[in-house]
């Protein structure tokens, strides 16, 4: 595993361990107690997700509670500093802690919210704080008036989607990117012939070339399976490194279209 340094020092890993929906297929003790047999210290959540307390109650029955990284989000219906904050404590309480909360989408109002986590921050609850899905100009208004810089924006990003502009702009200000939907989830980007053969030369799928392509970027990234042997094949990435070449051609592949939902109209 690699790790990423966030601005205020907490070491986290590149690779988290998403949990959306994973309840729909497996019981979500097996599918922490694989994960974490299989190396992950760090899943990512959101209240949105609706799986905190069983999230929680896995955690606490394997006894790995303190021994993983873990992350929320507050949903968008939460809006204004109190309801913020009380999202967050209704987390806390179904995770049993939470490491870094972010705000999940720059819904409405945005800044009393991020005030929010700050004092939240402060007060020592949590040990970093983040946004989700910003893009740019999202990032400097809340930067104009924050007091505490987020650590981290977890915004889509893979092969065939790619906002360079919102990555530069927080490798500028020193915000760790995350990228969620890294493998795409639907569509034809593991299907890619060039991709595959990619893989083929240093031995490995197409998946872990576009999570490799990812992580080499400076991206840290946050796949989802229930299957074990999955859940091993997106950790195996840190054993060889793309050529610039490979680089260039996995860039070029940027569609520019999302697969998800647009931060400036997604409510």
């Amino acid at each position: 595993m690699e790790y990423f340094t966030l601005n205020n020092g907490l070491f986290v890993p590149a690779v988290f361990f998403g949990t959306y929906h994973i309840q729909d297929t497996r019981p979500i003790l097996e599918v922490v107690r694989d994960a974490y047999a299989c190396g992950y210290r760090a899943l990512d959540s959101a209240s949105y997700y609706k799986n905190e307390a069983l999230l929680g109650d896995a955690l606490q029955k394997l006894g790995i509670s303190g021994e993983v990284l873990l992350t929320t989000k507050v949903w968008n219906d939460a809006q204004g500093y109190d309801a913020t904050v009380r999202s967050f404590e209704e987390s806390e309480k179904r995770l049993g802690k939470v490491d870094i909360c972010m705000l999940h989408w720059p819904a409405a109002e945005f800044l009393s919210r991020w005030k929010a986590l700050e004092d939240i921050y402060r007060a020592g609850r949590v040990r970093a704080i983040g946004v989700s899905n910003f893009k740019r100009h999202h990032l400097q208004t809340l930067l104009e008036s924050a007091d505490v810089p987020p650590a981290v924006d977890q915004i889509e990003a893979h092969a065939y989607f790619m906002d360079w502009e919102t990555v530069s702009f927080c490798r500028k200000n020193n915000i760790a990117v995350q990228a969620w939907r890294p493998l795409m989830r639907t569509g034809p980007m593991l299907q890619n012939r060039q991709i595959a053969r990619i893989g083929k030369k240093y031995g490995k799928t197409a998946a872990q070339v576009c999570l490799r392509f990812l992580v080499q970027s400076g991206l840290g990234v946050v796949p989802k399976s229930v299957h074990i042997e999955r859940m091993r094949e997106n950790l195996d990435i840190f054993d060889f490194a793309l050529s610039r070449e490979d680089m260039r051609l996995l860039s070029s592949l940027n569609t520019g279209i999302r697969t998800a939902g647009d931060p400036d109209t997604f409510i």
